[in-house]
């Protein structure tokens, strides 16, 4: 069954004419005939009365063809609902962007998901805030459209660059990294470390680097939240390290900023998504967003 031909009887009923429907539907009444016939022979009954002697067919529904038009009038009314809902999401009128943030990514992106919102008022934002390692495993589960990851992409993740930074030691101010631009990973040997949660990349990418310089780094503390520490790196009960652009942002009065090297570590972030799904038009207009506004990316 059709909606073309439901189409067609829903008109002859609201025209009661056969040559008057044709005319609505731009069709020839032998088209009307043709697709009334083939309507009920799936159906298996007349959907119309007789006329006299059988010789002419009123325009009168039979009991099935009450019951078919009000399933056909509700059919209808749900295609064009389906087409103006498609209409909606395609115009961006309406629709979800599911955004995967690591914690400080709501305030790097922030300008952007302003501007995004004053373009698209109608999309609903839906955010996942935790780290990079939980922001792959969404997007690979196909359950965010779309997030930043740190690092090298696997090969079903597409992405956007949008922040390439030096890692960077930061230290208390009268620390004994001071005077130092530069550090050598096997220098922290003895430091204590503040890292982050076990689902950050970055934690990992920091214990990798550690191992890679012959030692196992003492952990202090864990936390999610950098501003936090950086306040107990402010304190003086360990170093941490951050990109160098967070650190920039932080009062030189306060701490110590060097290089670190051997090996030397980037915070390298990518706007990024599934690539075996779908994109919907939310989607790409953030992306779109994304690569035309990266130098607003900042704190």
């Amino acid at each position: 069954m059709d909606f073309k031909a439901l189409k067609i009887f829903v008109q002859l009923v609201k025209s009661h004419s056969f040559s008057l429907a044709a005319e609505e539907l731009s069709v020839t009444q032998p088209t009307i005939s043709k697709s009334l016939k083939q309507l009920e022979d799936e159906i298996g009954l007349p959907l119309f009365h007789k006329g006299e002697a059988g010789r002419k067919r009123e325009v009168k529904l039979t009991y099935m063809g009450e019951q078919v038009y009000l399933h056909a009038v509700q059919i209808l009314q749900q295609e064009q609902q389906i087409f103006e809902a498609a209409d909606q999401i395609r115009g961006l009128k309406q629709g979800v962007l599911r955004l995967g943030l690591p914690p400080l990514g709501s305030v790097l992106l922030s300008s952007l998901i302003v501007k995004f919102h004053k373009l698209y008022p109608n999309i609903e934002l839906n955010f996942l805030e935790v780290g990079a390692t939980g922001i792959e495993e969404a997007i690979l589960a196909k359950k965010i459209d779309v997030g930043i990851l740190l690092g090298e992409l696997k090969p079903s993740i597409q992405g956007i660059q949008i922040i390439d930074s030096p890692l960077c030691l930061l230290s208390n101010y009268d620390s004994q990294w001071r005077k130092r631009d530069v550090v050598q990973f096997a220098e922290l040997k003895e430091e204590s470390f503040l890292l982050y949660a076990d689902t950050f990349t970055l934690n990992h990418v920091i214990l990798d680097a550690a191992m890679a310089a012959g030692f196992e780094p003492k952990v202090l503390c864990k936390s999610s939240q950098w501003d936090f520490i950086a306040k107990m790196v402010e304190s003086g009960v360990g170093i941490a390290l951050l990109p160098q652009i967070y650190c920039e942002q932080l009062d030189r009065a306060k701490f110590s900023v060097s290089l670190v090297e051997q090996p030397s570590l980037r915070w390298n972030l990518n706007m990024a998504w599934n690539s075996t799904v779908v994109m919907n038009p939310a989607t790409r207009a953030w992306l779109s967003i994304i690569d035309e506004y990266k130098d607003q990316i900042h704190f």
